[in-house]
């Protein structure tokens, strides 16, 4: 990710929102040129590289070569010498030298160069390697290594534009994200983002995850804020979402909002979700279609409280006439998951719950506060069915 010096943004309403710099058509060609510079220069220390790039980068926007060059740093591999034997070498130089102060001969400063670098001398040649050889460990002479054979302008471009609205939410206060799709995905990566977070739903369906940021529960830290960057990244990847973010660029400032949507088109390298999670759920979906019998059906799109934890079932049906069922499938998992999982759902309130569980698990299953839904092979909609108009039909009564 870039830092905060790295971070360009355009005000959309001065005072009140911005939005994040991205780059278009024009910039592929010269992010194409510094591409080639980086797998051009395999072996060359670290600040030639990047010297190279940034004169590759001259028709782009001088506030704009910075950040470009960061990205193309952090998909590189560099080799540096480790474990401290670099200062331990300099130090021994140093002593050394001391003895022929206050100025050593050229021959006298090879020599002692020389035997530093003993028993591998021969990559001293001349006084002027001793610089790159003495400060290896520094990030100016770190060695470029690799470079990944297939990152082009336009994967270049693509990081650009999400590092930039990572950039931004360094300093965001509060972020509110609604989604209709995908929940399991979002609130996952929230968790694992480390996001203080409350979840509500939303009368025009889907739901609301509020996340409180650093300036309201916390010290001000740019921890916190980075990970709402992380989050993000993982974020992009879903449908159907849109966030709001409140920022606050300057201490004295009024917040200014910035927004995000599916529709933007952000996209990062966080493996985007799985439109399915097993044959099961694929082989329902393509047999129910996207409406029978009055019935629509919906990929994770609820949130089920189960004591204090929360459940994204795999399904959600809804009638014409607003009955609402979930479905939770559970396949074949090790004990120690199954058991997990039925526990779970056993703490599941205040919802219309079919659990589909292989016919080994019936019994086990059959306490639950859950209709359940045994199956073989799959989910036939002959035993699904039913079961989801019984709901209505006690909705009714």
């Amino acid at each position: 990710m870039l830092s905060k010096a790295h971070r360009v943004y355009h005000w959309t309403r001065p005072g009140r929102s911005i939005s994040s710099d991205r780059l278009d058509d024009a910039a592929l060609p010269p992010l194409a040129k510094a591409i080639a510079v980086y797998r051009r220069m395999t072996g060359a220390p670290r600040g030639r590289v990047r010297d190279a790039a940034r004169a590759a980068l001259a028709e782009l926007r001088p506030d704009r070569v910075e950040a470009v060059v960061e990205l193309l740093d952090d998909v590189s591999t560099y080799e540096w010498p480790r474990r401290g034997r670099a200062g331990e070498r300099r130090v021994a130089i140093f002593e050394d030298a001391a003895g022929g102060r206050p100025v050593l001969d050229a021959d006298r400063s090879l020599e002692i160069l020389r035997r530093a670098f003993a028993p591998a001398p021969a990559q001293i040649g001349a006084a002027s390697d001793a610089v790159p050889a003495l400060y290896a460990d520094y990030p100016e002479y770190h060695r470029l290594t690799a470079f990944p054979a297939g990152y082009d302008a336009t994967a270049l471009r693509a990081d650009y534009d999400l590092a930039q609205a990572q950039a931004l939410l360094y300093d965001a206060l509060r972020v509110t994200v609604e989604a209709t799709g995908d929940l399991r995905h979002i609130v996952q990566y929230a968790r694992l983002s480390r996001l203080l977070h409350r979840i509500e739903r939303r009368r025009a369906g889907g739901y609301r995850l509020a996340f409180e940021g650093p300036n309201t529960i916390l010290r001000r830290t740019r921890a916190y804020g980075v990970d709402f960057a992380r989050f993000l990244a993982a974020l992009v990847q879903a449908r159907g979402w849109r966030m709001d973010a409140a920022i606050l660029l300057r201490r004295g400032w009024r917040p200014v909002t910035f927004t995000l949507s599916s529709g933007d088109g952000l996209r990062s390298r966080v493996p985007a979700p799985a439109l399915f999670d097993s044959k099961i759920e694929e082989a329902l979906a393509g047999k129910f279609g996207a409406l029978r019998n009055g019935w629509r059906i919906e990929r994770e799109a609820a949130i089920l409280e189960a004591g204090e934890a929360l459940l994204v079932p795999d399904f959600v049906f809804t009638h014409e006439d607003g009955t609402e069922v979930a479905l939770e499938i559970v396949g074949y998992w090790t004990p120690e998951y199954l058991a997990a999982k039925l526990a779970k759902l056993q703490r599941v309130s205040g919802a219309h719950l079919i659990v589909a569980v292989r016919r080994a698990l019936a019994v086990r299953a059959g306490g639950l506060p859950a209709e359940v839904l045994p199956f073989a092979g799959g989910i036939l909609l002959k035993d699904l069915l039913p079961r989801l108009e019984a709901f209505r039909t006690s909705r009714g009564s």
